[in-house]
């Protein structure tokens, strides 16, 4: 068996050590026979302490040994790379709902958005209706008889077919509906001539960009940034008839139902003059027929 430094190290201190106790045991016992002696007996706590000295000095020599086999510490090497970040973890308990906050400021506001719904409006003494709008139907005008006292007051533009619900023939104390005919026979403020006693058409149109309309009398022109659907003459029942109506606005180029040109009465419609006094007279003419337009926007 081969030993190395170290190992004949440790085999001569124990053997040293060994040699001590074993000298110290004898000496003891032959102090113990004898009963005298110069000398001071050995005890066990002595053995111990030279035992405990004998270690010390073997770790010592242990210790430089090691050091010698080892060698010095080497230099501390170049730092690694940063490792990758770690999976998240789970979530969370959701935390306790926060404080409302203050609000905020209004936004800078957007642009109108396009128009929608449209409007629809009737050209009186017209079947068709101007450029930009779309014919709903035409027909003719309608209204009570002008020597009636009761019934409706206002004009309807009839479609030129009619359908019916329940009904009964014959009269059963009721509201009368009569065609209309024109009363221009002392003047006709109108492009087109012959239209006495014919009987008078209408048109309902429809817009789809503007969403407004208004009728104005005793003017042809519509205010800034309105259209003008058309212009024509203020038309109304007689005056001295005891049925009244409202005022409608007929086009300036109306026309007559061809072939109705028989007097039928019925409803009537009257080029409707100004009367000054009440009505002042400056700009107005008493007697003098008024205009009208429809405009929308």
């Amino acid at each position: 068996m081969q030993f190395g430094n170290e190992s004949w190290c440790k085999v001569a201190l124990l053997l040293a050590v060994s040699l001590t106790v074993l000298s110290a045991h004898g000496q003891e016992q032959t102090v113990e026979k004898r009963g005298q002696g110069r000398k001071t007996p050995t005890t066990l706590t002595d053995v111990i302490k030279v035992l405990m000295e004998f270690e010390k000095r073997f770790k010592r020599i242990e210790s430089r040994h090691m050091e010698v086999i080892r060698g010095r510490d080497g230099r501390d090497g170049l730092p690694g790379k940063p490792g990758q970040d770690g999976r998240d973890g789970s979530p969370g308990p959701r935390g306790p709902r926060g404080l409302k906050g203050a609000r905020g400021n209004h936004g800078v506001r957007g642009p109108p958005g396009p128009k929608s719904g449209g409007v629809q409006y009737v050209r009186w003494g017209r079947t068709t209706c101007p450029s930009g709008a779309s014919l709903l139907y035409r027909g003719r005008i309608g209204g009570e008889n002008h020597a009636h006292k009761g019934g409706g007051a206002n004009y309807v533009c009839l479609p030129e077919t009619p359908k019916y619900g329940r009904y009964k023939n014959g009269h059963q104390n009721a509201g009368y509906m009569y065609g209309t005919e024109y009363e221009v026979n002392t003047y006709n403020p109108f492009t087109k001539g012959h239209l006495h006693d014919h009987e008078a058409p209408c048109a309902v149109c429809y817009v789809t960009k503007r969403s407004a309309k208004m009728m104005i009398p005793a003017t042809y022109e519509c205010p800034a940034g309105w259209t003008r659907e058309y212009h024509g003459y203020l038309m109304s029942a007689y005056h001295n008839h005891p049925h009244p109506t409202q005022y409608i606005c007929v086009d300036n180029d109306a026309e007559g139902v061809p072939g109705t040109h028989a007097n039928l009465n019925g409803a009537l419609l009257y080029p409707v003059e100004g009367v000054c006094g009440s009505l002042p007279c400056h700009p107005y003419v008493t007697g003098r027929e008024l205009t009208c337009a429809v405009c929308t926007k």
